[in-house]
């Protein structure tokens, strides 16, 4: 009688143990944490602590709070005057709206897409009213500032995200262009020199004479 007690007792501690890990949940302070019910959202926490829910019926999905880093391919973009170029950039963005990017977005990888679309797009937009000078004086950020600023316009917060930073990692030109266009820009060189050299050559003749 006394096993078949401890038993008992055993099997009693361990539903209770079950029930109670079922019942509560942490979030940490870096973390936003979605409770849903029978796969719809019914709450949201976005403080850190130890919570409760309802065993067996509610779950926790948790979001990140920190700034996350996406790496966008390189693309090719064409200037204003007609010039291709390769450019690749990383983004920064964050989570602002929890339940906001879970009914929109719900996953990192849909996340990252969307700002693909959006951030490619506003760049493009940005590179093509740029001359190919233009865009290459650009990499001190000004062209960054102008692809956040273009963006400003796109409502990416109904996506429950913000995009906090663009930044050009490279912006270059196509390999096979590259010599073609280095001749092209020796060969103006060349002559803005020989212009120079003219001209000073002209006003020491002048001051010779004098």
């Amino acid at each position: 009688m006394k096993i078949k007690g401890k038993i008992v007792a055993v099997v009693i501690t361990v539903v209770f143990a079950v029930i109670f890990l079922s019942s509560t949940y942490t979030l940490k302070e870096n973390e936003f944490g979605l409770i849903k019910q029978f796969g719809k959202v019914v709450e949201t926490k976005q403080d850190a602590g130890l919570y409760f829910k309802k065993p067996f019926i509610q779950s926790v999905m948790n979001l990140p709070k920190d700034e996350q880093l996406y790496d966008l391919a390189s693309s090719d973009v064409i200037t204003s005057d007609k010039k291709s170029m390769i450019a690749d950039c990383y983004v920064v963005w964050q989570i602002i709206d929890p339940l906001k990017y879970y009914q929109t977005l719900k996953s990192t990888s849909n996340a990252e897409s969307r700002i693909d679309i959006l951030v490619y797009n506003s760049m493009k937009n940005v590179i093509s009213s740029t001359t190919q000078d233009e865009v290459i004086r650009g990499k001190d950020g000004t062209l960054s500032a102008k692809v956040m600023e273009s963006l400003s316009g796109n409502s990416i917060e109904q996506y429950g995200i913000s995009i906090n930073l663009v930044e050009m990692k490279l912006l270059d030109l196509p390999e096979d262009n590259k010599g073609a266009v280095y001749i092209r820009m020796i060969s103006e060189r060349n002559k803005i020199a020989a212009q120079y050299t003219a001209e000073g050559e002209s006003e020491a003749q002048q001051i010779r004479n004098d």
